[in-house]
């Protein structure tokens, strides 16, 4: 939770903020110029603590920060915390306080109601609208409050009236008159929309607060009936889940020939008269080249962190590298995999993602009502804007700060990586052609399910508590990739013949014992470390 604030008149108030005091580097001279120094906040939600103030001197109580061009705004930075500067301070100079305890307290003076506001939008308090919805007030916003009150009861009634309908209640001999697959098959989708409903209305709230807490409730409504789905799937054999599969799409249960993409890799092809670079064009405008791109954006605008976005780039072309045997679709040529993957798609990917990045987070987040807009282009942006973060995080993962942080960071990777495998050995097993527009549904949601995913585990690695635990996103997330895994796994025997070629064997054995063996001297490392300091 956020640390309190003491609250002076309804003007003023200060922020307490944990922090661990840095001493100043030695590179600096000691002829009273000012230099660099790290607040690091304390806590998972104070994630900005490098270098975002310059101090006189370190660590004077109190203490002088001043705001130049070569420093972050104020406003920007407390931006970061969810508070707001006080009425008429800008770039200039101000004094906090920073008190003796332990650990030390850095008091920075805010504007009072902004650090509730932004508590109520951290934690869903859905009796009064967040900041992000309704300007940080005290009270709705008139024209979205209707938005934010629960409507539990008309939701029942309407829903009930629906089910009537539907299922033909009050003419059982038109209902009668159905054929049992189709009572059956209605019954189930009637059955989801029932859940669905309950989880939008009743659900607990995510962190996430845009576009409307419910949204996010639903998601997690649509996560859960997936893993129920996947769950019933795991206990069928396999052919009766390629059949059970037409109950969704006629079309499907029909065995389908894999592409290969590397069957040839020339890049001329002399004997082709109508386009002699053949190979390379319908490489290129594959419909799949612009899902590519658009799958490394959204990755990069989920996990912030371009180290790791390159991780699992590379990562994911040695998976493809490994399972080639495996899967057809995996056998590219090296041109498509390090030239046309890598170096273009996901590059591109990966550069818009950080560009939108770098763009929410330079942004100053001042949420104002959609009544209190004063133009009809003012209110439509407001409105769209909705769709946009009430405020933006700038997770930060730190995979080198020891090895266990090191070890959550790369069971995020593995992850990551093993969803990813899952959609090809899915449709492989399922027989599920490409284009069929189930694919397109399990990547949209998980793509859903990822965003309040990640948030819940950076919160999670960035938690100081002794004992704590993952979020709801968090846990289905997992359990979903371990259901499809084993989807994989038990429908999967017997149709990969041929063996893992022995390099592949001795390469990632080499990697696991090398990995091993970074890991255990690292902590070595640091176990001497402590001790010394003990002594």
């Amino acid at each position: 939770m956020y640390t309190p604030i003491d609250r002076h008149n309804d003007e003023t108030a200060t922020l307490r903020l944990p922090c661990l005091l840095l001493p100043r580097p030695a590179s600096s001279s000691s002829s009273g110029l000012r230099s660099p120094i790290d607040r690091r906040p304390a806590g998972r939600n104070f994630n900005l603590w490098r270098q975002f103030l310059t101090a006189e001197s370190v660590p004077a109580r109190p203490t002088r920060f001043l705001l130049g061009p070569e420093t972050v705004p104020y406003r920007v930075c407390l931006g970061r915390f969810g508070v707001l500067p006080p009425t008429g301070v800008g770039c200039g100079s101000f004094s906090c306080q920073i008190s003796q305890s332990a650990p030390p307290v850095l008091r920075l003076p805010c504007r009072a109601g902004s650090m509730e506001a932004k508590q109520r939008a951290r934690h869903g308090d859905e009796r009064r609208p967040p900041a992000a919805a309704d300007g940080g007030g005290e009270e709705y916003d008139p024209w979205t409050a209707w938005f934010y009150k629960p409507h539990t009861i008309s939701v029942l009634l309407v829903g009930a009236c629906l089910l009537i309908w539907a299922s033909g209640a009050l003419d059982p001999e038109a209902a009668s008159s159905q054929s049992s697959a189709t009572s059956i098959k209605r019954g189930v989708w009637s059955m989801i929309a029932v859940f669905l409903a309950y989880c939008t209305l009743q659900a607990p709230s995510t962190i996430l607060i845009r576009p409307h807490p419910a949204v996010w409730r639903l998601v997690h409504g649509l996560a859960v009936v997936y893993l129920v789905a996947l769950t019933f799937l795991l206990f069928q054999n396999r052919d009766d889940a390629r059949q059970f599969m037409k109950h969704i799409y006629p079309d499907l249960g029909v065995e389908l020939p894999e592409r290969s993409y590397g069957a040839d890799c020339r890049l001329y092809v002399p004997e082709n008269h109508k386009n002699k670079f053949i190979n390379i064009y319908e490489t290129l405008f594959d419909e799949f080249v612009v899902a590519h791109v658009l799958g490394w954006w959204g990755k990069a605008v989920m996990i912030r962190n371009q180290l790791l976005l390159w991780v699992l780039s590379v990562g994911f072309e040695l998976m493809e590298l490994t399972f080639r045997h495996m899967l057809p679709n995996f056998n590219e040529c090296w041109w498509d995999s390090i030239i046309l993957d890598i170096l273009i798609c996901n590059w591109f990917g990966i550069w818009a993602g950080m560009h939108t990045v770098r763009y929410f987070d330079g942004k100053t987040y001042e949420w104002v009502g959609l009544s209190r807009q004063p133009s009809i282009m003012g209110k439509v942006k407001r409105s769209l804007s909705q769709f946009t973060p009430a405020q933006w995080d700038k997770d930060q993962w730190y995979p080198f700060m020891g090895p266990l942080r090191f070890v959550q960071v790369l069971f995020l990777c593995v992850v990551f990586m093993t969803v990813e495998l899952n959609t090809f050995f899915l449709k492989f097993c399922l027989w599920i052609p490409p284009r069929n527009p189930l694919v397109v549904y399990r990547l949209i949601l998980w793509w859903l399910i990822a965003i309040p995913t990640i948030r819940e585990y950076n919160s999670y690695l960035q938690d100081s508590k002794p004992v704590k635990k993952v979020g709801a996103f968090c846990w289905l997330s997992l359990a979903i990739c371990i259901v499809e895994l084993l989807i994989c796994m038990k429908f999967g025997h017997g149709l990969f013949h041929d063996p893992m070629p022995t390099w592949l064997i001795i390469f990632w054995s080499s990697v696991g014992v090398t990995l091993v063996v970074f890991l255990l001297a690292w902590s070595w490392r640091n176990h001497l470390k402590y001790w010394r300091k003990r002594l």
